[in-house]
């Protein structure tokens, strides 16, 4: 009965947390006029959120959040504003190309779909990957898309733990309101999470091999 009561005490005590890093990432994405606010937010999240998969569950969730928004204000706004700017480009193109009806811009559909699921792709390793290597705005596009590339699996993965969150939240709409955003996140993260670490495992092998005599 002891084992009962403590997996039910537990499995309360996460459906808290995700509630609250919801609310939290609603409530910041609110405060800050959506558009300012949202990035900053999603980085906090995902900050959140990565430091909850590494097996710090304790840390202080409304602390975490707000000092990870506070300090990464300026620079995820600005990372918000390339993606943005990407996006519209590729938008704009692939609208052009929609709507000619020369045979060579209606070929270069085909090629414009694969940029367009290539782009959502690194959009899905974007957030991760910013808040787990220390790097520039373009050294997180790079990584995303060489990660993206060298995992297959995970993209995979990512992809099927997405669609179930969306048909669960297509069945029962109030959990989506509750906890769509972190449990979308939590996907993610983990799944990038797992390709960080295959990676780091793949470059301490060739580092072990080339250091053999």
């Amino acid at each position: 009965m002891n084992i009962v009561t403590s997996s039910l005490y537990r499995g309360s005590e996460w459906i808290m947390r995700f509630a609250w890093v919801q609310l939290l990432w609603l409530g910041s994405s609110l405060l800050g006029m959506i558009l300012l606010g949202f990035f900053p937010s999603t980085i906090a999240m995902f900050t959140v959120i990565r430091k909850w998969i590494m097996g710090q569950s304790d840390i202080p969730i409304l602390k975490t959040f707000w000092d990870t928004f506070k300090a990464e204000w300026l620079k995820s706004n600005l990372f918000g504003l390339l993606l943005s700017f990407i996006g519209i480009l590729i938008y704009v193109d692939l609208t052009l190309v929609n709507h000619s009806t020369e045979p060579f811009m209606q070929w270069s559909k085909y090629p414009m779909l694969l940029l367009v699921i290539t782009f959502s792709l690194i959009l899905l390793y974007a957030f991760p990957s910013y808040v787990h290597y220390n790097v520039n705005l373009l050294n997180v596009l790079k990584n995303s898309l060489f990660i993206m590339l060298v995992s297959p699996f995970y993209n995979v993965v990512m992809i099927l733990g997405l669609v179930v969150i969306f048909l669960i939240g297509n069945i029962l709409p109030p959990l989506f309101v509750f906890f769509g955003g972190s449990a979308i996140a939590f996907v993610i993260m983990w799944a990038c999470y797992q390709s960080f670490l295959s990676i780091e495992r793949k470059k301490a092998k060739l580092k072990n091999f080339s250091n053999e005599p």
